[in-house]
């Protein structure tokens, strides 16, 4: 059975108290969490108070980082700016909130391929693409900043509908299952084989406890992005205690 990793992306949900308070009741009850393949994604400003905390080996990542690793950027954060497992570029809140385009994500993965920090990048349509059945296009668009070559490096793609994320409208499992045999041959004419063994394809969107079981059986999927579930304690064991080993 392949291992599902959960990769839980706290987002802005959780202060520096509360996010000591989630690793806190997460060491209490470690043996759950032990021998998982999970990645924390914190807000900046308290990376550094769960990694202190934190008391079993779990991965830690950053939700976004800046072009640049170093200078006159008030109010960013480079991607060296801590030890950290994996960056997260390109989530939707990222392309709608803050306008970034394809140049900025491009060049956000670029900076993350440069450092020895394993990127996931984020991609999928929104509703009114969807419906306009402009996926297909919109998700070639979003695959085109990747690079010729990953150079062993190791990357995930997270395929995330806009129209899913915190709406708890999950899409159907063939549907998932068509987008990601979809993204899949995109990367099959991009990459080798060897490239290929080095890239996972995640799906976020609503997930939780509920349908995560259903989920896991997408044969394409390798682990999941979870968002406002995942901030939670509670809801978060639910969904890890679905995890088989």
């Amino acid at each position: 059975m392949k291992k599902i990793t959960i990769a839980a992306n706290w987002k802005m949900y959780l202060d520096e108290v509360s996010s000591i308070d989630f690793i806190d009741k997460l060491n209490a009850e470690k043996e759950l969490f032990i021998n998982k393949d999970i990645i924390l994604f914190p807000s900046h400003a308290c990376i550094r108070s769960v990694k202190d905390h934190l008391n079993i080996d779990l991965k830690i990542g950053m939700q976004d980082c800046d072009i640049h690793n170093k200078g006159a950027y008030t109010g960013s954060t480079s991607i060296g700016s801590i030890d950290i497992h994996s960056c997260i570029v390109g989530h939707s809140e990222r392309r709608i909130i803050y306008k970034e385009n394809n140049d900025v994500i491009a060049g956000k993965l670029g900076t993350v391929l440069s450092s020895k920090v394993d990127p996931i990048l984020c991609i999928g349509e929104t509703l009114q693409e969807k419906n306009d059945n402009l996926t297909e296009s919109i998700i070639d668009s979003q695959i085109s900043i990747l690079p010729k070559d990953l150079n062993g490096r190791k990357l995930t793609i997270a395929y995330e509908p806009v129209w899913a994320i915190g709406s708890g409208d999950v899409p159907s499992n063939e549907y998932i299952h068509q987008m990601l045999s979809y993204i899949k041959n995109r990367l099959k004419s991009l990459y080798s084989d060897t490239d290929l063994n080095n890239i996972k394809l995640f799906y976020g969107g609503s997930v939780d406890a509920n349908n995560l079981q259903d989920l896991i059986s997408v044969e394409l999927i390798d682990g999941f992005l979870i968002g406002s579930a995942s901030a939670n304690f509670e809801k978060f064991k639910d969904i890890v205690k679905q995890i088989k080993l």
